[in-house]
């Protein structure tokens, strides 16, 4: 029987998989009443994350 193979994740499934990570646990916290200034923080992290999707996304190595 042989070994099911796996690929290496992309760099542009990675950066997405972060994207999505650092919504998740911005909606968490929200739900959990965290204070303001740590949803600021957390949102902040969400939009670098997005910004490195959308800029490795453009340089046409995601094709």
């Amino acid at each position: 029987m042989q070994a099911k193979q796996t690929t290496p994740m992309t760099e542009l499934e990675r950066l997405e998989r972060r994207m999505e990570r650092k919504w998740y646990d911005l909606a968490m916290a929200e739900q959990r009443n965290q204070p303001v200034h740590v949803l600021e923080r957390m949102y902040d992290a969400y939009l670098a994350a997005l910004d490195a999707f959308i800029k490795y996304q453009r340089t046409g190595r995601a094709a």
